[in-house]
């Protein structure tokens, strides 16, 4: 015999699927996600792109997952309505090729006339690109770091010559 709760839930199928369940507190979206037992063909693709960016960059897995969820949105009612899944695909590689004219049009010239100004662009460009959870609230000592190791390059050195050594405890700045 079971009981109905005041939310409709059958109390007793409650009870046993709440002490079943997974309890994770976490605002990382690879971590949610990995938690999750899905089913769904589109929901898994999503679960393997925030996996394949969390193992390629190890941040923005949440940030990939809700653009590539609008991409399928806005492509649903095409799909609906009949039309090749191949021509939505070639539509979005010209929108990707638009947006990189785009880009390249937008562009920014480092002048390397002026140390300065070099300087101070390339310290706004890294520490644009330090906007992840992980290193966010040392995006200005990174920067810094990242454009001195840059500017002591001589023209014929690559930028690969540059690295990063991972040091086990302590913190970041050390």
């Amino acid at each position: 015999v079971s009981t109905q709760s005041t939310g409709g839930i059958n109390a007793e199928y409650g009870k046993k699927w709440y002490q079943r369940r997974v309890r994770a507190i976490s605002n990382d979206g690879a971590t949610i996600l990995s938690l999750l037992q899905i089913v769904h063909p589109a929901a898994k693709t999503l679960v393997d792109i925030a996996r394949s960016q969390d193992a390629e960059v190890g941040d923005g897995t949440t940030t990939v997952t809700m653009l590539a969820g609008e991409f399928m949105k806005q492509a649903k009612p095409y799909i609906e309505d009949g039309i090749n899944p191949q021509v939505i695909i070639r539509s979005y590689r010209k929108a990707t090729a638009f947006a990189l004219k785009k880009i390249a049009e937008l562009q920014v010239t480092v002048k390397k006339d002026d140390p300065v100004e070099q300087r101070d662009l390339l310290k706004k460009c890294a520490a644009t690109s330090m906007c992840s959870k992980l290193i966010a609230f040392n995006k200005d000592y990174f920067s810094e770091m990242v454009v001195d190791a840059v500017m002591c390059l001589d023209t014929y050195l690559p930028l690969n010559m540059i690295g990063i050594k991972k040091v086990t405890g302590g913190s970041l700045t050390d």
